[in-house]
């Protein structure tokens, strides 16, 4: 799959924020004694910018998932059973 100039432009947007949030991640470890709470928080946050990322040159029709709040898997934005953690999701309205 080839990709364009603004694909690119979008995978380094991505890839710059899943930089950032990682950089975060790092100060919370930094910090010492996160709870465990924040950090899967910052590891889905993680997760997720890279999936954004990579859905753009794998499929374009996973552009369309979005990150499962609980553990970042990505999930079509009407499911309501993350595959991956299984907790109950709200589905997300799409215009």
């Amino acid at each position: 799959m080839e990709t364009s100039a603004h694909d690119r432009s979008t995978i380094e947007k991505y890839l710059a924020t899943a930089r950032e949030r990682l950089r975060a991640l790092r100060d919370v470890f930094d910090a010492g004694g996160a709870e465990v709470g924040a950090l899967r928080v910052a590891v889905a946050s993680v997760l997720g910018a890279l999936d954004d990322a990579h859905a753009i040159v794998a499929d374009p029709r996973e552009v369309q998932r979005v990150a499962c709040p609980h553990c970042g898997y990505r999930v079509m934005p009407g499911a309501t059973l993350c595959l991956s953690c299984w907790r109950k999701l709200t589905p997300t309205k799409t215009s």
